[in-house]
């Protein structure tokens, strides 16, 4: 799974309850304009994504969550009484950290876990085992979401503020996963990536806490990521101890169906470590 990790570097989450369709946003029942609105302020976000969320038992004013990741992620939590107040939000504000908005920052964990059957029947059909595992234990912590990407990985699990995204999560498995999460570890079996990252940097990160035996959540910053020959890229890190530097391969491996009910097949990926001065040793992930 190592280096399939959906990308965004802001996360916009808004509370919707009624039924998702295929394209969650764009089909809800929210005014056009409103939506309209949003849209254009989206565009001028780089790498920005909106998912739609929901909980059970969850009543009053709408949530509005904003996580700007990068080397300090910091996570936003709005209450809106309904989804006309919504474009009256600088998001671009918010994501450039004006002081306007620090009044809303959260020190919250949020935790997602895709449900939207609509878009892919994998989602449906481990995702809800997961959430209600999780929202039984967790409560509030725990979201429905809409689609995240990754459909074969499901149940797939989005964390913030750390944007890390986990996948194959089961209702047997997931709570002690979870549970690690939550505590400021990286289960890097399940982890997909950083979400921030291209998918060489997301695996190049994992590979390397493999070899350091890192398990906490930060300890590793990406300083920079290139292309070295076909298939390899050569990444770089700073660590507490100095700079890492891994080279990665990209190898394809057998074709899988993509998704539930697709007859369309994708090969699987493995990142391997070519060359590392953290470790002479070849591993993979």
């Amino acid at each position: 799974m190592a280096g399939t990790a959906p990308k965004a570097q802001v996360w916009f989450m808004l509370e919707y309850t009624p039924r998702w369709g295929h394209k969650a946003w764009e089909e809800s029942s929210i005014d056009p304009a409103v939506r309209a609105a949003v849209d254009e302020q989206l565009k001028q976000i780089p790498g920005a994504r909106l998912l739609l969320i929901r909980q059970k038992d969850r009543a009053a004013t709408l949530r509005f969550f904003a996580a700007v990741l990068g080397d300090e992620p910091r996570l936003y939590k709005f209450e809106l009484d309904n989804y006309e107040e919504l474009p009256v939000l600088d998001l671009v504000s918010i994501v450039a950290g004006a002081e306007q908005y620090q009044a809303s920052l959260t020190d919250e964990q949020v935790l997602l876990v895709c449900t939207n059957g609509q878009r892919d029947a994998c989602c449906v059909l481990h995702g809800v085992a997961v959430y209600n595992t999780l929202h039984g234990q967790l409560g509030h912590t725990v979201w429905e979401s809409s689609h995240h990407g990754g459909h074969r990985f499901a149940a797939n699990l989005l964390a913030f503020p750390s944007g890390r995204s986990y996948g194959r999560l089961g209702a047997s498995n997931a709570l002690g996963i979870v549970q690690r999460i939550v505590d400021g570890e990286v289960p890097a079996q399940y982890c997909r990536g950083y979400t921030a990252w291209a998918e060489p940097a997301q695996a190049a990160e994992l590979l390397l806490r493999q070899q350091l035996g890192l398990q906490q959540e930060g300890g590793l910053r990406l300083l920079d990521s290139q292309p070295a020959g076909e298939a390899r890229w050569r990444v770089r890190f700073e660590g507490a101890d100095g700079e890492r530097e891994l080279t990665v391969e990209r190898v394809e491996g057998a074709p899988v169906h993509a998704s539930c009910g697709d007859e369309k097949t994708t090969p699987t990926v493995e990142y391997r470590v070519v060359d590392s001065s953290a470790d002479e040793h070849d591993k993979s992930i």
